[in-house]
């Protein structure tokens, strides 16, 4: 068996034994506190797949985080912790009900238009912090983070000073032409086209950084930037490059969500979405392939958590315990980490025991 098989049954392994014990844990929370533990952990485990509709909740929630998960893996490739994809996500979002509301273009193109500057600006937003990082040493994760609030604010101003409808109560934005809607792809559901284009991203990154110059590169830097400077790699150049494509990929998934869920701009403060990239990215191991995974799990999860919480006694905050319990274990690193240096160190010694035997 090949070096790496074994490591990704490892990996396997440890992700078995983590969601083991974080189930065990929640069947202990929930004989607490429920009065039927047995039908709160019944809905819990079961009660996504017991409809149509809520099989389609799963796949709904899983299409924004996906993209945020994905932006997350290629921001933190070159080794910056930039969180910016939170407000990448919302000024996508922002940028796509403007470019809706205000360019008078034939159907398909408003809405590839739309996704496209989407894309960009969410581009722009990480590419901000990425520029500070190499230009000035500015702590990323301190301007990433400050730059969210910035994204939220601006682009209320601009929806609640220019777009918002006055015949509705509510402040929501001019509702969007028809033509600007993503089609429905699983009858009885709300699951949209997004969903394709987020499988097709994941395609694009996966080769893009396992298969490409740049990801070969971006990897490089991040795990050992000076020795890349030393090598003659530009890591000025893979840094901002990376910075604007996941960027880009955060932004595009806000005008996914807003073309597939919603009819109008509707977000009154930041989606969460940019968090939950941070927990997809962990969960998937920092490997854009395993973000469909990481992302269906943890849409599971809440669905599952989110249907005890109406069917059962479990309270709502311990829902929500819950969910972080399962997160913090699946993301654990400690898990059986004897058990992977223990393998390393085998096939180390196998592969000396064989250049001993042909150098002899």
């Amino acid at each position: 068996m090949k070096r790496h098989s074994k490591m990704a049954w490892v990996e396997a392994l440890r992700t078995a034994v983590a969601i083991g014990i974080a189930l065990l844990i929640v069947f202990v929370i929930v004989l607490c506190v429920s009065s039927e533990p047995l039908n709160a952990i019944f809905n819990f485990l079961f009660g996504p797949l017991t409809t149509v509709r809520r099989m389609g909740n799963v796949v709904e929630e899983m299409i924004p985080i996906m993209f945020t998960g994905l932006s997350i893996v290629i921001l933190y490739r070159t080794g910056l912790f930039n969180l910016s994809a939170e407000g990448g996500f919302f000024l996508g979002a922002v940028v796509a009900a403007i470019s809706a509301l205000t360019l008078p273009l034939p159907p398909v193109l408003n809405l590839l238009v739309a996704m496209i500057l989407a894309a960009v600006a969410g581009g722009v937003t990480s590419l901000i912090p990425g520029i500070l990082k190499v230009k000035c040493g500015a702590n990323e994760i301190v301007t990433s983070l400050m730059l969210n609030y910035v994204c939220l604010n601006v682009g209320l101003y601009f929806i609640q000073t220019f777009f918002i409808d006055p015949e509705i109560n509510s402040k929501y934005t001019y509702q969007f032409p028809a033509s600007m809607e993503l089609p429905t792809i699983i009858p009885g559901t709300r699951v949209h086209a997004g969903l394709i284009i987020a499988i097709l991203c994941v395609v694009a990154c996966h080769f893009i950084l396992e298969r490409t110059p740049l990801g070969y590169k971006a990897t490089l830097v991040g795990s050992n930037g000076r020795m890349a400077k030393y090598s003659g790699v530009g890591t000025a150049a893979v840094i901002i490059g990376t910075q604007f494509l996941g960027g880009a990929l955060a932004g595009l998934g806000g005008s996914v969500e807003l073309f597939g869920m919603y009819r109008r701009f509707q977000y009154l403060e930041l989606t969460n979405y940019g968090w939950d990239g941070i927990l997809i990215a962990i969960v998937a191991r920092y490997k854009a392939k395993y973000v469909p995974l990481a992302a269906l799990f943890l849409a599971y999860l809440r669905i599952g958590a989110d249907i005890m919480s109406r069917t059962s006694d479990v309270p709502f905050e311990i829902v929500k315990i819950i969910q972080a319990v399962v997160i913090v274990l699946i993301s654990a690193q400690a898990i059986l980490s004897g058990f992977r240096k223990k393998m390393i160190i085998k096939e180390t010694q196998e592969l000396e025991n064989k250049a001993v035997s042909a150098n002899g």
